[in-house]
């Protein structure tokens, strides 16, 4: 029950902070955002476009589709490494520390809330973005989508000194979007090269997922290498994040 008071009096808090902080209020808010841009403003823009030229926005959907689903959980991950430099900066962990909460409770609210968040933007953008395809398959990208949140959150943590630091970290983590550029772009086996960042997988799994002659042993095999892939990236951080905070 005193976890409990504490996780509301920390929830309490994550909201004043968000109405106060403007942008963190929008990379929060920002997926739902991005899902009704997506929907109502994409049509009416591909067709201006292509009234203007011989481009065709909608021919290239599939790929606005892995960049803008992998863009919602790093929002969430950016979000939850920011709060936790700022509480770091002010030595609020420590505090929390020498509470019934102590510090497993503390990473436990601080990675669960974001996941959560995580998983139903994630969820949304899938289901009414009005431009990705509603496959089975969809289900284990979410999952890899949203194992990337945690991975985001405690890289900043890790290696921003602080919160300054974590605004200029947080511009460099889109270059991971590379690997959903390699998935779509670049041919097989090549693109395998971008499987050393986490992105690539649920990028290459969605695709696969939404070709016409997919394989079933194929997405078995990428999902597999991709959970295992985050699930080790996770458990790093994981070992790392505590040193830090243990300095």
């Amino acid at each position: 029950m005193k976890n409990m008071f504490k996780y509301r009096t920390m929830l309490r808090q994550d909201l004043q902070n968000a109405v106060k902080d403007p942008m963190l209020l929008l990379i929060t808010l920002g997926p739902l955002l991005l899902t009704l841009i997506i929907r109502y403003g994409f049509p009416p823009l591909s067709d201006w476009i292509a009234s203007l030229s011989s481009f065709h926005l909608l021919s290239y959907s599939d790929f606005i589709t892995v960049v803008l689903m992998l863009l919602v959980p790093q929002l969430a991950g950016i979000a939850a490494g920011l709060l936790i430099l700022d509480e770091r900066d002010e030595r609020l962990i420590g505090i929390y520390a020498v509470t019934p909460l102590m510090k497993n409770g503390y990473l436990a609210y601080r990675l669960i809330l974001p996941i959560f968040i995580s998983i139903v933007m994630s969820a949304v953008f899938l289901l009414f973005s009005g431009i990705s395809q509603h496959k089975l398959e969809n289900i284990a990208v979410l999952l890899l989508l949203v194992l990337e949140t945690p991975i985001l959150a405690m890289l900043m943590a890790t290696f921003a000194a602080n919160k300054v630091e974590g605004l200029a970290f947080s511009k460099m983590i889109g270059l991971t979007l590379l690997g959903a550029v390699f998935a779509y772009f670049v041919p097989e086996p090549w693109q395998l090269l971008a499987g050393v960042f986490p992105t690539y997988w649920p990028a290459k799994l969605y695709l696969e997922g939404i070709a016409v002659n997919h394989s079933s042993y194929k997405i078995a095999i990428y999902f597999i290498i991709g959970l295992l892939f985050h699930l080790l990236l996770l458990q790093q951080m994981f070992k790392l994040f505590w040193k830090k905070i243990e300095q």
